[in-house]
């Protein structure tokens, strides 16, 4: 999915990122020094806007709590505090009061020590219009200033259903016995180009206490698991530190990317992740570590391309089957040559314009994407693109094409493996949990509202940034994916076949293979020869490059920016990018 390039409007974000708390202080009720504090989450006034962050945030070293929190938390009462800060699609009028109020909300929670984990992993559906929720493991501690009570925090997300954009928020509420407080709520960021806008409220909840044995063992086993995985973590301004002349403080805006536009961004070299804060408009994210990322179009290389992969090494010949043989519901006159590699090289030789991205960014194709029923998903895709070329010939990119990939996959899974499921059976157990120990957020990924419930294997992700920093380590590393995934189309995907780099994708220096783009990064760095390096990319301002000196570069934006020359930079300065030449 990479249309819906829309310019971002810097002074609406910039007027946005001036607010400060002192508004959110002025309301009735809300005290300055401490906005939510006991006596206000206990009490009847209203919160007006959103407040500084610290107000979510557990202390370094807190007090354990008193009590234990074990039950279903619901809020009960509605409150739709909402701002838009940029809406170029006018998105409020047109999703209308949906757009500014949270879907049901009721999880159930158990506390361990000071971590309080939901049973829930992963994005929830529920019957709200727009949204899909993501709910979080945060913390439970003791503070005097609470009366007695225990106050507990947690991060969460809202995501749109159809499409990928995901808008993070935090939660706060006191607790004791069977009793709760009032909870407060913000979302004040977002990965996500075309819409931004601050949700905030207070409102009423219910608290039913209950025990959970084999689940809360499981969920917490799951997270410790996760816990004990995650690469080690350091501020990003070591970087520099640890190898001079990186200019950390210049990645990412160096390239023009605005700090208000910048989810997270990080640096992997040897085993160790150099990380940034999480700005919001309101001060760095209690929850960096987990904060939710969209996957965009980073899963036709993580899904589409992998999940490919990985049944090619299980059953040879796969990747070579026709389009037209397992979906029979496409025209067998432009599907019967069309391969399954071929629709993940963004090859078909089915498209509109061989402008390399004009199609993906045309009307039709856009409604494609937020459309969130499998029946019609598919008869775009099958129909809705005439035969112009030879397919494996030319790069057109289409997000449908890829749909039609994970289609085609489930569909011969289903003849292989009966009710297995491609995401869950093919990526999520074996790899993600069982290899990799990733996050609970990759314990599902976006599918049609319908009994198909097929999976979109050309965006619908959410990781946290640990998940992307060792799965792009795990197919980098000669031990790692090739144990797992077909080595052929690995090598091709990662650029480690010289002697095919790829089709042309729009540009001498850029090519596209099996998922994955690659950039000839050579006369950049002023290197004699060609340095090709794979990397993915993500509508709204993704990429997540993998240097072949083994260094690995990200960022999740709001920016339309896919520039990444820093990156380049600082991985060249930590160990040379340019070819040894013989002698």
């Amino acid at each position: 999915m990479k249309g819906l390039r829309w310019t971002p409007d810097r002074r609406a974000i910039a007027a946005a990122a001036a607010i400060v708390t002192v508004a959110a202080c002025a309301a009735r009720g809300v005290s300055r020094e401490e906005p939510l504090a006991a006596e206000f989450l206990l009490g009847r006034s209203a919160l007006t806007a959103p407040v500084d962050m610290q107000a979510f945030t557990p202390p370094e070293s807190g007090v354990t709590s008193r009590h234990s929190f074990s039950g279903t938390l619901r809020l009960t009462g509605k409150a739709n505090g909402f701002r838009a800060v940029h809406d170029p699609w006018d998105r409020v009028n047109a999703i209308g009061p949906a757009l500014r109020q949270l879907p049901e909300f009721e999880f159930d929670f158990i506390q361990r020590g000071a971590d309080l984990v939901p049973l829930a992993t992963g994005v929830q559906r529920r019957e709200h219009p727009y949204w899909e929720i993501i709910v979080l493991p945060g913390r439970a501690w003791q503070s005097p200033r609470d009366g007695g009570w225990s106050r507990a925090s947690i991060p969460f997300a809202l995501q749109e259903r159809a499409a990928n954009c995901t808008h993070n928020g935090v939660m706060t509420w006191l607790y004791r016995d069977g009793e709760v407080s009032r909870v407060a709520y913000q979302v004040v960021s977002e990965t996500c180009g075309y819409f931004k806008g601050d949700l905030w409220g207070i409102v009423d909840a219910e608290y039913r206490p209950r025990a959970f044995a084999a689940a809360a063992e499981e969920a917490v086993s799951r997270l410790d698991a996760h816990r004990a995985a995650r690469l080690p973590t350091r501020p990003l301004a070591d970087l520099a530190a640890n190898y001079p002349g990186v200019d950390a403080a210049d990645l990412g805006t160096g390239d023009g990317i605005n700090a208000a536009d910048l989810s997270v961004l990080g640096v992997v070299v040897d085993g160790v992740h150099y990380r940034s804060n999480c700005p919001t408009r309101q001060g760095p994210h209690p929850y960096c570590t987990s904060l939710p990322l969209p996957s965009y179009s980073t899963a036709k290389s993580l899904f589409a391309a992998v999940a490919l992969m990985r049944l090619e090494r299980l059953y040879p010949g796969i990747a070579n089957a026709s389009i037209a043989s397992l979906v029979p519901e496409c025209d067998s006159s432009r599907w019967r040559d069309v391969t399954i590699e071929d629709a993940l090289d963004m090859a078909t030789g089915n498209f509109d314009s061989a402008d390399g991205m004009a199609d993906e960014d045309s009307p039709a194709h856009e409604a494609f994407v937020f459309d969130d029923r499998h029946d019609s998903k598919l008869k775009f895709a099958c129909n809705h693109f005439p035969r112009r070329a030879e397919p494996g010939s030319t790069f057109v990119y289409h997000t449908s094409d890829t749909y039609l990939v994970g289609v085609a996959l489930q569909r011969f899974l289903d003849l292989k493996r009966p009710g297995a499921d491609l995401y869950d059976t093919i990526l999520l157990e074996p790899l993600w949990r069982e290899e990799l120990g990733l996050s609970a957020q990759l314990s599902a990924t976006k599918r049609s509202y319908d009994d198909d419930a097929q999976p979109y294997t050309g965006y619908g992700l959410t990781y946290e940034a640990d998940d992307v920093a060792r799965i792009a380590a795990w197919l980098m590393a000669p031990d790692g994916a090739r144990r797992f995934l077909d080595r052929r189309l690995l090598d091709a995907a990662l650029q480690q076949d010289a002697s095919g780099r790829g089709l042309r994708a729009g540009d001498d220096r850029l090519r596209y293979d099996n998922g994955f783009w690659a950039f000839d990064a050579g006369p950049s760095l002023g290197c004699p020869d060609s340095v090709w390096v794979p990397f993915m990319s993500g509508v709204s301002g993704i990429t997540v490059a993998l240097f072949p000196n083994g260094v690995i570069y990200y960022y999740f934006s709001d920016s339309y920016l896919f520039r990444w020359q820093t990156g380049r930079d600082a991985a060249h300065r930590i160990r040379s990018l340019c070819p040894r030449r013989p002698g």
